[in-house]
């Protein structure tokens, strides 16, 4: 029943998804009554255990589930525990499933696997009728653990260890899917609507925000207009990282896709450096960590050098564009605070050698 190996899969082979009369109802709410029905033992026995027989997993041990993530994002992360043998469900409420498969099994026949330093989740299979993606467990401990302040030491070595899987994906000859335009790759239409809402909201801060617009848009009025794209990740950053002794994994493939690398690398270091002063880490030891993943990744993938700060005072300023939307802080720094950080982190950005 493992499909590994041999696996030639298009999006079409699955058919049409049948989730009922709402194939998109992707609500916290829609997404819970769909967790009950994935978690009983009917459809554990009868839709799981099946594809576990290779690995040796008695059919009749006793099975322990868990919703792991319902967020109101559309996505449901299940955890199906047969004693030491875990495997990890990904419920999706549109049509990013099968391809969020399809994009599991090129990266895994492709070297990213068990035999690698550098591994994405083995998928087990697609069930089309629950648009549902089964996966192996990845092993080590997220990334987003060395964020916790006791920890802080640790985050160096596991940025250097993500920049490390970064290049490796980046350097690799993979090119599937369908290329995204710079507009999509820095959701420039979304950074449009936010930023007219949040206009709207604090007018005191038009004069900044004009500004702040115009010195990005001559970024991105002066990139390239030819350069390599490379299968980017789409969703790089530390929550998504899993380090161990023994290789590095990466989850959450869903919006994989041939684009500007310097997109992940804005990404990694624009979230991980906005969740560390949020959290109030000692921000002398993200600088080091953030300086060792530039350091390690640009190494390997030095042009993507000519971009990236273009990509990360966009990807900060849409941060500080949701901020002023919300008005309000979502952490124990004040609002002033944040607002002092976005606009230090856009002119660091911006700074950086075109």
């Amino acid at each position: 029943m493992n499909m590994l190996g041999q696996y030639q899969l298009r999006v079409d082979d699955f058919g049409p998804l049948t989730l009922g009369a709402n194939p998109n109802a992707g609500s916290k709410e829609d997404l819970a009554q769909r967790s009950l029905a994935l978690t009983t033992n009917e459809f554990v026995q009868q839709r799981i255990v099946p594809f576990l027989s290779v690995w040796g997993v008695n059919p009749h041990l006793d099975c322990s589930t868990a919703v792991l993530q319902n967020t109101g994002t559309g996505r449901l992360t299940l955890r199906y525990a047969f004693g030491p043998t875990v495997v990890i469900a990904k419920v999706f409420s549109d049509h990013l499933g099968p391809q969020s498969f399809e994009t599991t099994v090129r990266l895994w026949n492709s070297g990213f696997n068990r035999e690698s330093w550098y591994q994405v989740p083995e998928p087990i299979t697609f069930f089309p009728d629950v648009n549902m993606l089964l996966m192996r467990q990845v092993p080590g401990i997220p990334l987003a653990a060395a964020l916790d302040p006791d920890r802080g030491h640790e985050l160096g070595g596991h940025c250097c260890k993500a920049a490390q899987w970064l290049a490796a994906l980046h350097r690799s000859s993979l090119l599937f899917g369908k290329a995204e335009t710079d507009v999509q790759s820095m959701k420039l239409f979304r950074l449009a609507s936010r930023l007219v809402k949040a206009a709207s909201l604090r007018r005191e801060q038009l004069d900044m925000l004009r500004d702040l617009l115009d010195a990005i848009n001559a970024r991105i009025l002066a990139l390239p207009s030819r350069r390599a794209l490379v299968q980017t990740h789409g969703r790089y950053h530390h929550d998504h990282v899993f380090v161990s002794k023994a290789a590095t994994a990466v989850i959450d493939l869903d919006r994989c896709c041939p684009s500007d690398p310097a997109k992940d690398v804005a990404e990694f270091i624009s979230v991980l450096r906005t969740a560390s002063f949020m959290r109030g880490l000692d921000m002398g030891c993200v600088e080091s960590a953030t300086d060792a993943f530039l350091r390690e990744y640009l190494a390997a993938v030095p042009e993507a050098a000519a971009t990236l700060g273009c990509y990360w005072a966009t990807a900060v300023f849409h941060g500080l564009l949701g901020g002023i939307k919300k008005c309000r802080a979502k952490s124990n720094r004040s609002w002033e605070e944040i607002q002092r950080f976005y606009l230090s982190e856009i002119n660091r950005a911006l700074e950086m050698q075109s």
